[in-house]
């Protein structure tokens, strides 16, 4: 799942013929300007005159629609979008608003049929493209995203967010090279775009180059002070290259910027795990499960420092919770086999490892590990065959 997107929806321009009109100039500014609570005044006065059309009105509903999410007054945004999208059908900017207003909530198939209705009321609207870019990268993956972000950019090839989301589109399908190109377009456009240095840092230390990952970091945390993702990530590249301690220190500083936030808990409970200190590496997985009760990693690696101390019911049930949550987490059932096997429940030992080996069949500890516990349930056959394929895959894996 990639991290935060850039979502930009302008207000829609407010065109109105030379005929006599009861709203003022400052009123129309008012409407199309940046300031929400102006907006949201200078679009009343619009949407309440008697002689104002009905295209108009709709225009003017839905940038005060926008003004009131941007204030996050949620009900009276969907109010308004729904009052223009019913006052004019082709007004796109209000659908690819009331999309984003019907994404937010959950409502995946409204949000989509949204953006293809924005889209089809106005094929050349870049920031629809966007928009659905958005919804398809993070429903359904970077395949059906970058095309509509190629669209987006080719529309409008000053689309700074759209070259921005592209990159993070590349960085999630694994092609650094295409999504650092993206970033750099989009820095070139706005040099003062702290996500676009966070996600460039990112795709840098992906290839290993961390000394630049970490100097795109600085200058994203240099720009947004008050960024604890960009802390995390400069937190990772330091750990990356061995600088523990200065890693710890961006861990610590992110914490304190956000302390519900359970990423730089986790981040600096692996470092104390592999430093073997373990009671405070179980203090920090709590912590970010305290702050999101659904972080599985956090339960797996929380049950993987419980193994390591020798309590290895507590670790079960952390791999029990970390799979429910996430049954595609990687080492997780691997993970739990061990613990399984350590307190003598081999058959459900076993199972565990033949599903780590479904998804790994080279894993040559769990290949060892499984035919520990055949051993250890009387199969020593089939026991033995496990062990002698593992160490042809690693000669010293159980030794």
């Amino acid at each position: 799942m990639p991290r935060g997107l850039l979502c930009f929806l302008p207000a829609l321009g407010l065109l109105f013929a030379g005929a006599a009109v009861a709203q003022t100039d400052v009123q129309f500014r008012q409407c199309n300007g940046a300031d929400p609570v102006l907006a949201i005044l200078g679009c009343t006065a619009i949407i309440d005159a008697r002689d104002a059309s009905a295209p108009l009105r709709s225009r003017a509903l839905a940038n005060r629609g926008l003004a009131y999410a941007a204030r996050g007054q949620n009900e009276r945004a969907i109010a308004d979008l729904d009052r223009a999208v019913m006052l004019d059908s082709s007004n796109s900017i209000a659908f690819a608003a009331r999309g984003n207003y019907y994404q937010a909530q959950g409502n995946r198939e409204r949000a989509l049929a949204d953006y293809n209705q924005a889209i089809g009321a106005d094929p050349k609207n870049a920031s629809a493209f966007a928009q659905r870019g958005n919804f398809y990268l993070t429903e359904s993956g970077p395949e059906q995203a970058i095309p509509d972000y190629d669209q987006a950019i080719k529309l409008d090839p000053k689309n700074v967010a759209a070259y921005a989301n592209r990159g993070e589109a590349y960085r999630v399908q694994g092609d650094n090279d295409r999504a650092i190109q993206d970033f750099d377009a989009a820095i070139k456009a706005n040099p003062k775009f702290p996500a676009a240095y966070d996600d460039r840092g990112l795709a840098l230390a992906a290839k290993g180059d961390y000394d630049h990952a970490v100097q795109d970091f600085d200058l994203a945390i240099k720009l947004d002070p008050k960024s604890v993702a960009a802390l995390v990530h400069r937190g990772g590249a330091y750990e990356a290259k061995g600088a523990h301690e200065r890693a710890l220190e961006d861990y610590a500083q992110a914490i304190k910027l956000d302390p519900n936030n359970p990423a730089p808990y986790v981040s600096r409970g692996n470092i104390y795990q592999d430093r073997n200190d373990l009671d405070r590496a179980i203090e920090d997985y709590g912590h970010a499960i305290m702050a999101d009760a659904n972080f599985a990693a956090a339960f797996n690696n929380r049950g993987t420092a419980y193994a390591r101390k020798g309590q290895y019911e507590l670790a079960v049930a952390d791999y029990d919770q970390a799979i429910k949550l996430d049954p595609r987490l990687g080492n997780a059932f691997a993970n739990r086999g061990l613990a399984l096997l350590k307190t003598g429940q081999f058959a459900r030992a076993v199972s565990d490892f033949d599903r780590a080996l479904a998804v790994n069949p080279r894993d040559a500890l769990s290949l060892y590990n499984r035919g520990a516990a055949k051993q250890r349930m009387g199969n020593s056959v089939g026991g033995d065959i496990d062990v002698i394929n593992a160490r042809a895959l690693d000669p010293n894996v159980g030794k």
